[in-house]
C-alpha cells in the first residue's frame, strides 16, 4: 500500500470507530466474549504467513505472543463489543507495524535471528502497554485507541537523508489518544470527537511520527487530557517535540475557555503571567536565562495549553514558546486552586470551582 494510503486508512479508522461507538458503543454480547476475543487474536492458529509461523515456533516469541492475547482478552472484559473489535484491530495493526519495524519486509519471509532480538524488544513493550489499553477512572472507562503504522525506508529514502546504510529500516507512526466506552451520550460522542487524534505527515516525508497521552483529570463535569507529539524526520538533527491540552467541559460536551476557568477583569492574564516568568527563571537559573515576558504570556493564556488537575493548573510550556533555546527543551509551570482563588469563575466546573 502506498504512503498516502495508508494515511488515508488512518483517517479512515478513526472515523469508522467513532461512528461505531455512536452506533453501539454501549452494547456488551457474545461478541465481546473472552473466547471470541481469544479466538480473534491468536494468529499461531490461524496465521497462515511465514512470518507467523516463524513468531509462533520461537519460544520467546511465542510466549509472549501468548501473554499479549492474554493480557487484551482481559481488558476486553471491560468494554462493549465496538471497544472488543477495536481491541483487536489495534494489536493487529500493532503487530504488522511491529514486523516491518525490524525490517522483516515480506510476510512470506522467515525473520532472521536479528529480527527475532527486535521483534522479541518489541513484544515485550507492548506487553506493558496492553496492560493499560483499558482505563477506568472518574466513572468512565477510557480505551486507548491506536493509529499504528510501518513502511520501510528505501534506498533512495536512506540516501536522502544522508544516513545510507545507518538509516532504520522503516518509518512509523505510532498515534494514541482515549475513548470513552460504554453508553454514548451526545457529550461523550462529542468527547471522543474533539480528543481523536489524526496523522499530521505522510509516511512518505521520511518522518516518524508519535502522539501519546495521559489523562490528567476525570469527573462528572470535567475531562483534561495532555498530549504529547513527535515528529523526528530521517536525518535531521533532532526530532520536533510538542505538547498541547484538550480540556472538555463534559456537561456541554464542549471545549475548554479562558471563561470557563477565570474571572473577567480579574487581571488573571497578568497573574499567570508574573507567576510562570518567576518560575522559569527558578528552572533555569543555572542557565542564568529569564524567559521575555512577551513570549510567557502568549503561552500562558492559551487554554489549549491549560492542563486541569485535582490540585491546580498546570500551563504547558512546548520547546521555543517562552523564549528559550531548542536546548532548554520544553517546561511547565504549576499553580495551586488556592492561589488562583481571587481569579477563578465561581461557576467553573470542578475541580476549579472555587470550594466553600
Amino acid at each position: 500500500m502506498s504512503a498516502r494510503g495508508i494515511a488515508l486508512l488512518g483517517v479512515s479508522i478513526v472515523s469508522l470507530a467513532l461512528s461505531a461507538c455512536g452506533d453501539r458503543g454501549d452494547t456488551k454480547t457474545d461478541q465481546s466474549s473472552a473466547a471470541r476475543v481469544a479466538a480473534a487474536l491468536d494468529v499461531c492458529a490461524s496465521g497462515n504467513d511465514e512470518f507467523d509461523r516463524s513468531v509462533c515456533a520461537n519460544g520467546a516469541l511465542s510466549a509472549l505472543e501468548t501473554q499479549i492475547r492474554e493480557t487484551l482478552v482481559a481488558e476486553s472484559a471491560s468494554v462493549s463489543d465496538a471497544g472488543a473489535e477495536l481491541l483487536v484491530q489495534n494489536q493487529r495493526r500493532w503487530r504488522e507495524a511491529a514486523r516491518v519495524m525490524c525490517g522483516v519486509i515480506d510476510a512470506q519471509a522467515a525473520p532472521s535471528a536479528e529480527q527475532e532480538a527486535c521483534l522479541e524488544g518489541e513484544f515485550r513493550s507492548r506487553l506493558q502497554a496492553a496492560a493499560s489499553s483499558v482505563q477506568q477512572m472518574g466513572g468512565y472507562t477510557f480505551q486507548r485507541m491506536e493509529l499504528v503504522d510501518a513502511v520501510p525506508v528505501t534506498a533512495e529514502v536512506a540516501s536522502a537523508s544522508g544516513l545510507g546504510d545507518e538509516a532504520p529500516p522503516a518509518i512509523s507512526r505510532d498515534i494514541r489518544f482515549p475513548r470513552i466506552d460504554g453508553p454514548q451520550t451526545p457529550e461523550i460522542q462529542r468527547f471522543n470527537e474533539l480528543v481523536a487524534r489524526q496523522p499530521q505527515r505522510s509516511l512518505g516525508e521520511a518522518t516518524n511520527e508519535a502522539v501519546d497521552y495521559t489523562i490528567a483529570f476525570a469527573g462528572p463535569e470535567l475531562i483534561s487530557v495532555r498530549f504529547v507529539m513527535s515528529e523526528d524526520t530521517l536525518g535531521a538533527a533532532h526530532p520536533n517535540n510538542s505538547e498541547r491540552a484538550v480540556t472538555v467541559v463534559m456537561s456541554e460536551g464542549r471545549a475548554l475557555t479562558e471563561a470557563d476557568v477565570f474571572r473577567p477583569g480579574s487581571d488573571w492574564q497578568n497573574f499567570l503571567t508574573r507567576r510562570a516568568v518567576t518560575e522559569i527563571t527558578r528552572q533555569y537559573r543555572e542557565y542564568d536565562f529569564t524567559p521575555p515576558e512577551r513570549d510567557v504570556r502568549e503561552s500562558a493564556t492559551k487554554p489549549h495549553l491549560w492542563i486541569i488537575t485535582e490540585s491546580g493548573l498546570t500551563i504547558l510550556f512546548p520547546p521555543y514558546s517562552f523564549g528559550g533555546p531548542h536546548v532548554l527543551g520544553g517546561t511547565e509551570v504549576s499553580i495551586p486552586w488556592a492561589d488562583l482563588r481571587p481569579y477563578l469563575n465561581p461557576a467553573a466546573p470542578a475541580p476549579i470551582r472555587p470550594s466553600a
